[in-house]
């Protein structure tokens, strides 16, 4: 078992390295990321579904395995998401409306991360909130 995977790091690795780089999760030890991890959903979206519609309250993260997403505000597209990127991440730790839509520009597979299953591990898991918590005070006072 070394470090090198051969042709490309595992699926659960990939999606390891797709929420360490979310702000709030970053700091997260590896077996606190693997909490987060055994409660991802995997879903298969044809184009042109929409995942998310701006205004709507936000329920759930997004991490994209393959495809490809396009991120739009007020209809105007505003860019286009790849594999080992996310979007809606804010919607685990705030309660505001979604800031953009966001719809499937080819056959991509997602796996989401719902709130209510996020703030499950949270109350179980009282690290993984301190460090969250922390890092969202740091980001209020901060500015963005």
């Amino acid at each position: 078992m070394g470090q090198e995977a051969g042709n490309g790091a595992s699926p659960i690795r990939k999606l390891r390295d797709c929420l360490q780089k979310v702000d709030f999760l970053g700091q997260l030890k590896l077996d606190e990321l693997d909490k987060l991890l055994g409660a991802l959903k995997r879903r298969q979206c044809p184009p042109g579904v929409t995942v998310i519609k701006q205004g709507d309250p936000g329920d759930a993260f997004y991490m994209i395995s393959s495809g490809r997403v396009e991120v739009f505000d007020k209809g105007k597209l505003l860019t286009s998401r790849h594999p080992g990127e996310y979007f809606g991440e804010s919607a685990l730790v705030t309660d505001s409306p979604r800031m953009a839509t966001v719809k499937t520009a080819v056959e991509t597979e997602l796996y989401v991360l719902y709130k209510e299953d996020f703030n499950k591990i949270l109350m179980q898991n009282p690290g993984i909130s301190a460090a969250i918590r922390a890092h969202t005070v740091k980001l209020r006072q901060g500015g963005k």
